[in-house]
């Protein structure tokens, strides 16, 4: 697949993927899973309306990977719309079974990739579907199929929807992806050509494999060498701080390749003082700019940069524990998601935002309590991103509501550009 670069239109872009369409289905139906994000139901809407409701069945897959009542809102938003033939599937215990012990990102996201074709199988079953006279849809975009290696560059990550099984079932021609030549702004401006409701349309990037690439997990063991060198001591003086490395990993990006290492914490910064003063709005340029490049330029071991935006002990002593994804970390996660989620937008400040994930890391405080990351950022295309200046306001409320969850303790801002830190953690 190909991506030609040429002037685009919703209009052009319907009539010539609706013979496309027609085409690859032929006398089959259609069979989707819709994650309630904005490209799975770009797609459901479009395959309604070219091939009807009567040739396309939905089923929404509760991972247990969703958000707060996600689930929920996706089906009573999908009726509300006119779209009835969308189910809803229960997978939670088979994929936190199958998540079980597991720490290694790219190994979790195989993991949930398989396990949404294995669940689609069970589905089909439970519906009494024959496969012969189903073929599978997939909202796959552009840059899913430019991260996982598809056009000639380097592998950055492993979407959901690339996992080797769903390879082997494209090239036999069992999925179909119709938007896997459009970038995200265009998939909006398809899904409101459609007629989907503005909020839908604009909603955040949500991942395919949901929280389970913002809880990251640990074995609890730490062997790689932390790098508190006389680089990172200089850097801190010279912008008057404390930089140190965490012990922890997330992915990257170096020249179009996939880097996996730690994030260095800045604490006290002159900048953050500024911050810390709750007057107006954050300015991350020279933060988030200069001072990122400069530390990851210094120590190769570190390929993003946070800002302590609040610190419970005040210490500055973090230790990695055992953790994965299970029900308790996640439903923390989920808490802190939507007290975030619903600062950013009682603040007016969730439109003008690209997505601004919520991480969970397996990195305790002296008192024993995990570390949130937050990565508010702005993009075009999600291949490339910069930070965004939020109003202190929302970073005081969600610091004063994070106080209520039980087991949450220092917060993080995520000041990092993309490249050289990808979007999500892992």
């Amino acid at each position: 697949m190909v991506r030609v670069e040429k002037d685009w239109s919703a209009e052009a872009f319907l009539e010539e993927i609706t013979k496309e369409i027609k085409q690859k289905v032929g006398d089959r139906k259609v069979f989707l899973l819709v994650s309630g994000g904005v490209d799975s139901t770009v797609v459901f809407a479009l395959l309604n309306k070219v091939l009807g409701q009567g040739k396309v069945l939905g089923l929404h897959v509760d991972s247990g990977l969703m958000r707060l009542g996600e689930s929920t809102d996706i089906l009573d938003f999908m009726k509300k719309n006119g779209f009835n033939n969308l189910d809803i599937y229960d997978a939670e215990n088979d994929f936190l079974t199958a998540l079980k012990g597991v720490s290694e990102p790219e190994k979790k996201r195989e993991i949930i990739g398989n396990m949404f074709i294995e669940v689609k199988t069970k589905a089909q079953a439970k519906l009494g579907l024959n496969e012969n006279e189903w073929i599978i849809a997939q909202g796959t975009i552009y840059p899913d199929v430019i991260e996982t290696g598809n056009t000639g560059i380097g592998k950055v990550k492993t979407h959901h929807n690339r996992v080797d099984i769903v390879m082997e079932l494209i090239e036999k021609g069992l999925i179909i992806e119709p938007l896997e030549t459009l970038y995200k702004d265009e998939v909006r401006k398809l899904g409101e050509y459609l007629g989907l409701p503005k909020d839908l349309v604009w909603r955040h990037p949500f991942p395919g494999p949901g929280l389970g690439v913002r809880c990251l997990c640990s074995n609890g063991k730490y062997d790689d060498k932390i790098e508190n060198n006389e680089d990172l001591a200089k850097i801190a003086q010279k912008w008057g701080g404390e930089i140190i490395q965490l012990p922890v990993s997330s992915v990257g990006v170096k020249e179009d390749a996939r880097t996996y290492a730690h994030p260095a914490a800045v604490f006290g910064s002159k900048e953050f003082d500024v911050l810390a003063k709750c007057t107006g709005t954050y300015n991350h340029e020279d933060i988030s700019t200069k001072l990122t490049a400069e530390i990851i330029s210094n120590v190769k071991s570190v390929n993003r940069v946070v800002l302590s935006i609040f610190s419970e002990c005040g210490d500055r002593k973090y230790s990695l524990k055992e953790g994965y994804c299970t029900k308790a970390r996640l439903d923390k996660l989920r808490a802190i998601d939507k007290i975030v989620n619903n600062a950013i937008i009682s603040s007016g400040e969730y439109e003008k935002l690209w997505q601004m994930p919520v991480v969970l890391l397996p990195l305790v405080n002296s008192k024993g309590n995990e570390t949130i990351v937050i990565r508010p950022i702005n993009s075009s295309d999600a291949l490339t991103a910069k930070v965004y200046d939020l109003p202190m306001s929302v970073f005081e409320e969600i610091i004063s509501k994070s106080r209520e969850i039980e087991g949450i303790g220092d917060i993080f801002l995520d000041i990092t550009p993309k490249p050289p830190a990808t979007i999500e953690w892992e």
